[in-house]
């Protein structure tokens, strides 16, 4: 008798194989100073204070990449960037927010700090989408998806 596998489930496999090749490129040291340098400038204290910080910011980071990475396949079939980008921007733009807003609880409430640290979210966020898009791109170009 043979085992009864969906349509579904083979697809979700391929997915986490996918995802799995894609993370293995990351370094956890590259992304843990790449969030010391965008937000230690807007939250200097809490992030000595309260490492704990850190690991929401790489989670979000991580699923950044992994939503670049999933729309990879558009960029080596010809898209642009910025094309591409604009297909997943209500993605980024619920990642960049929780982002924001885990992180405005720890920040005083000026404008000034307020807006430096939305715009250092979404560029924290546009930056590691863009890396997960590459390596996508790169993993597609030499067959390895």
């Amino acid at each position: 008798m043979a085992v009864v596998s969906t349509f579904s489930e083979k697809r979700r496999e391929k997915q986490w194989k996918f995802e799995r090749g894609v993370l293995r490129q990351l370094s956890l040291k590259q992304l843990k100073e790449d969030v010391h340098k965008h937000f230690k400038p807007v939250v200097p204290f809490y992030f000595l204070s309260h490492p704990f910080l850190l690991d929401p910011c790489m989670d979000m980071a991580i699923d950044a990449y992994l939503v670049g990475a999933e729309y990879g396949r558009f960029g080596y079939l010809g898209e642009s960037v910025s094309e591409v980008m604009a297909r997943c921007e209500d993605e980024l733009t619920d990642i960049s927010f929780s982002l924001f807003n885990l992180l405005q609880g720890w920040n005083g409430d000026t404008d000034y700090l307020l807006e430096s640290l939305k715009i250092s979210s979404d560029v924290f966020i546009d930056r590691w989408w863009e890396k997960g898009f590459k390596e996508a791109e790169k993993r597609h170009r030499l067959r390895l998806h």
